[in-house]
This record gives structure tokens, C-alpha cells and sequence, in this order.
């Protein structure tokens, strides 16, 4: 399968585990599952295509978002559902990023060349 015909697959199936970390960043008390799902989202889905690392991330990113603008309000919060999502979407990036990062340099180690 080509490179072209896997990116609106690994774009929605980024965007869907975005969603999820994000949900589940919103229902957690703990933050470290929710980075762990970010960092291997990215790790995974890069793994399948390592040239596409920065539409992955920036799909996992979008899914955080989208997350933050669904959910309710959580109780204590001051700040509304657009800036803490633009917020949680922007940290996303780091572990999800981190996560593709390190599947390029395993492709570049174990020579896949997809």
C-alpha cells in the first residue's frame, strides 16, 4: 500500500486515539496514562509510515481537541472548552511527537524505508 493511500487511514485513526487520550485526560486524576496514550498513539502510527509523522501528530492533536470541545465542563475549571482544549491540544503534541520521533529513529535503526 502506498504511502498516499495510508495517509486518510493513519489521519483518522489519530484523530480517534486523540479523542481518546483526551477524554480520557478529562475523566483521569493522573496524567501520566494519558501522556503514555499520546506517546505510543505516535509511536504506532508513525511506526506504519514514518514519512507521515507531522499529519499523524497533528491528527492526534486535533483529537484532543475535539475531545476538550465535546465534554462537558469539568467542575472547578475557570477556563472555557476552546482555550483548554487549544491548551491540551498543544501539549499533546510533545508525547505524541516524542512517540513519532522515536519510531522514525526505529525505522532508521531497523531499516524500513515506507
Amino acid at each position: 500500500m502506498s504511502v498516499s493511500a495510508r495517509l486518510p487511514i493513519l489521519v483518522l485513526l489519530g484523530g480517534s486515539l486523540g479523542i481518546c487520550a483526551g477524554l480520557w485526560d478529562l475523566s483521569s486524576a493522573a496524567l501520566s496514562g494519558t501522556l503514555l496514550l499520546l506517546a505510543l498513539s505516535g509511536f504506532a502510527l508513525s511506526a506504519a509510515a514514518p514519512k507521515l509523522a507531522l499529519p499523524i501528530v497533528a491528527a492526534i492533536a486535533l483529537g484532543v481537541l475535539a475531545a476538550n470541545l465535546m465534554a462537558p465542563q469539568p467542575p472547578g475549571v475557570r477556563l472555557g472548552p476552546l482555550p483548554r482544549g487549544l491548551i491540551s491540544a498543544a501539549v499533546a503534541t510533545v508525547p505524541a511527537g516524542l512517540g513519532a520521533l522515536g519510531a522514525a529513529v526505529a525505522a532508521r535503526l531497523f531499516g524500513s524505508r515506507t
